[in-house]
């Protein structure tokens, strides 16, 4: 009797321990699954720069392709027939306007020369004789004394030796000029090249060309805008108007194959007034200084040049753009990132033009884009805040690079202290 009580007993026991155990095993669960809502709802919202775009005037630029052309290139021919004598300058050398560069034999046309300056005083003489005459005659036809035949006859005479003096100077003038050109110079300033005759050679009169002048300083820079560049920079300059003369307007930037800013400025100064049909492009000249004779003719360049100016767009730094799907940039609304798919205009030095989905005001996220997720809770360090197209925000690239690196470091900081 009593082992029975005994053994009930100890089945009582055995099943409050069992309620109690699987009691705390209950309190337990829900006591982690209450302890993990906690926590998630304590998860402190994503640190991240922001940008507050503003409508502000943009320059927008674009490079052509283009070639260096010499200002003036002069062919240097002879101009008289004779042998050539003598070169002097060096090939390849920069030469100025009147700089000797070739001698032809000069010794017939001095010799002429002196002929033409023979037959001058000849006529000189018979002038001066025949006036005499005339004066004489023209006294003794007053007073009656001879005909009016011999005062006719005495006239002629003395025209036609003024005639003769000056057919006379004339010609010694002209044979001067040839001696002259036996005397080849330079026609302009510039850089010579090879010569293109042999010393001993005969040159022929208005034939043989003798060397190229290239004139290097300034030099002409050539290149083409497509149509709708061409549109829109002819578009923009007839909506300033004056303003359209002004050197801003007219500025261009040569940019060398290092990829390095020449350091002079350059001026579009012609425009083609038509579309060349096989290209579909307009043609484009600027002039720019040349005093080192960097920009050498035939050198290939690229030229940066302002096509026009738009207001009231919406920019944001590169680092806002985010690539997927689609292109879209973070908001912030309401302490909650929201992705907002945008159109993308052209990329200035003030940043990535915005052409549709961006509003004024709007605060756009420029850091942590990777992990960034549509209604994530994020709190805008307050200073990295600024205005996109505002003076401090005027660096465009720079200002995304650097809230870039901003970022990096204090998200690892976060993490470190975290």
């Amino acid at each position: 009797m009593r082992n029975n009580d005994y053994e009930a007993s100890r089945g009582a026991l055995a099943l409050r321990a069992l309620i109690v155990l699987s009691a705390t095993v209950v309190l337990a669960a829900c006591g982690q699954g209450s302890g993990g809502g906690q926590a998630q709802a304590k998860t402190p919202p994503t640190p991240v720069h922001a940008v507050k775009v503003e409508p502000h005037s943009v320059d927008v630029y674009a490079e052509y392709p283009g070639r260096v052309q010499g200002k003036q290139t002069a062919k240097v021919i002879g101009r008289v027939t004779g042998i050539l004598e003598s070169k002097n300058y060096d090939e390849g050398s920069i030469v100025h306007k009147g700089d000797l560069l070739f001698k032809i034999d000069p010794k017939p046309y001095q010799a002429t020369v002196d002929q033409r300056k023979a037959q001058l005083a000849s006529a000189r003489a018979a002038l001066s004789n025949s006036s005499r005459i005339w004066k004489r005659t023209r006294k003794l036809y007053k007073a009656n004394a001879v005909s009016q035949a011999e005062r006719d006859q005495a006239l002629s005479t003395y025209q036609s030796d003024q005639a003769a003096v000056q057919q006379a100077k004339a010609n010694l003038e002209s044979a001067q000029i040839d001696l002259n050109y036996t005397r080849v110079k330079a026609p302009i300033t510039g850089v010579t090249s090879l010569r293109d005759v042999d010393l001993g050679s005969l040159v022929q009169a208005n034939q043989t060309q003798l060397t190229t002048i290239t004139q290097l300083d300034p030099v002409y820079v050539l290149f083409a805008l497509p149509e709708d560049d061409a549109f829109a920079r002819q578009k923009a300059l007839s909506e300033m108007g004056k303003q359209s003369s002004d050197e801003a307007t007219r500025e261009a930037t040569i940019i060398l194959n290092n990829g390095q800013d020449f350091p002079y400025k350059a001026d579009v100064d012609f425009t083609q007034s038509t579309i060349d049909p096989d290209t579909g492009t307009v043609r484009l000249r600027a002039i720019v200084k040349n005093p080192h004779n960097q920009l050498m003719p035939g050198r290939y360049v690229r030229v940066r040049l302002r096509i026009q100016t738009l207001q009231h767009a919406i920019t944001v730094p590169e680092a806002a753009i985010a690539s997927g799907q689609q292109t879209q940039v973070f908001v912030v609304e309401n302490g909650k990132a929201k992705a907002v798919a945008v159109k993308l205009g052209p990329n200035t030095a003030q940043g990535q033009v915005i052409t549709d989905g961006l509003k004024a005001g709007d605060q756009v996220v420029t850091s942590g884009l990777g992990t960034l997720k549509s209604g994530a809770p994020v709190k805008v360090k307050q200073d990295q805040q600024s205005n996109a197209g505002s003076p401090a925000d005027k660096g465009g690239h720079g200002n995304a690079d650097q809230q870039d690196s901003t970022s990096s470091a204090d998200d690892g900081s976060s993490q470190h202290n975290g």
